[in-house]
């Protein structure tokens, strides 16, 4: 081959390509110096154990055990009498109580070891949720991130009851994990852990069903061995959908693998402020959403709905589920509350309501929860622009696309009353989607960084 020869012009390039290389190099290293975190990170991570260090505390401070009543000491019950289920057991969502049946088995119902196990699930969430950032920045940006949500006031007082938004938070942080990690690793393993922890968060409250499907379906598009992962997906989600529907079926006579969903439209499309029904032998419930009670623009509004009057319904048990389906067309048939005014009333409960039970203004959480909670019209606002305006890109667009679809998606529904606590499982998710616009300013993702664990 001739010999090439090299002008003036070339070696300006060649040095041109040399200090190009340097500044590569340069700000890679630079961006590695995360993988050997100086003085101010060690600092940040000391401060990030220490968040949640108070998280696995807070229970043993205001145990749960404490605060026996209405919906927690439902859920409560519903773990003890899990083998044996009653009318509410059949009607709740399956995964939480089996959740309260191993703890109290585990723990021979010792106080201080429930408060414990509480106290795990709460501190598990910001964990969660820093591993998927991590996925998507720096390990200095996702602790900068997860430190925040590990202080969203709300997120902890809730673990001060016995909620099954507590396992629900808990696992969404590792669900969104998984699925980004899925996507980087690209292995059948990967997916099947990214399956079961969203299949098992979808069965411990529907909410989070719209966002499993998308989530798995992104992966299922995006990933090779589609038959395989497809495969593993349903079986998963046949084994929970199975084990949930013979729960389920014991007292309603029904298949109904995620609880019950004919009380709340029963609710819903009666437009009446409580709801009463008589299970015959099983008892009789009287029921009254929390959002018709507690003033939705406090301090600021003593407003609150002019619903009147009160649902009754008998069913029949052995009936299955026709007795349901009738109850609900003569509830609605009877309707008197304008259905335009409901749907402006739940728009008003999810961006402005008190979230309950944790909204206790006698406890510094609670105070802080009631006034943030200001904070979060503004935020999804601010999500919504910014995604409209293309400022995500790459993997990091799959949460705001969930977050936004995800109220989306309340706002839409009139399959039950509408509370405020049915958004703080989306809360955090839109407290990351905001900051990872903040950190791209600051420190920019190259694909070696963001893969290096």
């Amino acid at each position: 081959m001739p010999r090439q020869r090299v002008g003036v012009r070339s070696r300006i390039d060649a040095d041109s390509s040399a200090w190009a290389s340097v500044r590569f190099f340069a700000h890679e290293g630079a961006a590695l110096t995360d993988l050997a975190p100086a003085a101010p990170d060690r600092a940040l991570r000391i401060v990030f154990g220490t968040a949640l260090a108070g998280r696995l505390l807070y229970p043993t401070v205001n145990s749960p055990l404490k605060h026996l009543f209405s919906d927690p000491q439902r859920h409560w019950d519903n773990g003890a009498a899990f083998l044996n289920p009653g009318i509410m057991g059949c009607i709740d969502p399956f995964l939480y109580q089996l959740w309260i049946f191993v703890l109290r088995g585990v723990t021979a119902g010792s106080a201080p070891a429930v408060c414990l196990g509480t106290g795990l699930l709460c501190a598990a969430m910001p964990y969660g949720w820093y591993r998927a950032l991590r996925e998507l920045r720096c390990r200095r940006e996702a602790l900068q991130a997860a430190l925040i949500v590990a202080l969203i006031p709300e997120s902890i007082g809730l673990y001060g009851y016995f909620m099954n938004e507590t396992l629900l938070l808990a696992l969404l942080g590792f669900c969104f994990w998984s699925t980004l990690r899925a996507r980087r690793k690209s292995t059948p393993a990967a997916f099947g852990v990214a399956a079961l922890l969203w299949i098992a968060a979808a069965f411990t409250r529907t909410i989070a069903l719209p966002l499993a499907l998308v989530c798995l379906g992104y992966l299922l598009w995006t990933l090779p061995h589609r038959v395989r992962n497809a495969a593993t997906a349903s079986l998963i989600a046949l084994s929970f959908g199975v084990a949930a529907g013979l729960h389920a079926d014991v007292k309603l006579g029904f298949w109904a693998p995620f609880g019950n969903l004919y009380f709340n439209e029963i609710y819903s499309s009666s437009g009446a402020r409580e709801i009463a029904v008589d299970y015959g032998p099983e008892g009789s419930y009287h029921f009254g959403c929390p959002s018709f009670y507690n003033p939705t623009f406090y301090p600021f509004s003593t407003w609150t709905t002019d619903r009147t009057g009160v649902a009754a319904v008998a069913i029949d048990l052995s009936a299955g589920r026709p007795a349901w389906t009738r109850a609900k067309q003569r509830v609605t048939a009877s309707r008197r509350f304008p259905g335009w005014r409901q749907r402006l009333e739940d728009s008003a409960y999810l961006f402005f309501g008190q979230t309950w039970p944790n909204s206790d203004r006698t406890t510094a959480i609670g105070w802080l929860t009631l006034w943030t909670r200001w904070l979060w019209a503004p935020l999804i606002a601010w999500v919504a622009i910014s995604a409209l305006r293309g400022r995500y890109v790459g993997r990091e667009r799959l949460l705001p696309a969930c977050a936004l679809g995800s109220i989306a998606l309340l706002l839409m529904q009139s399959e039950g009353v509408m509370e405020a606590r049915f958004r703080e499982p989306i809360d955090a998710l839109l407290v990351c989607s905001a900051l990872l616009l903040r950190s791209r300013h600051s420190t920019p993702t190259s694909p070696l960084v963001s893969h290096v664990r």
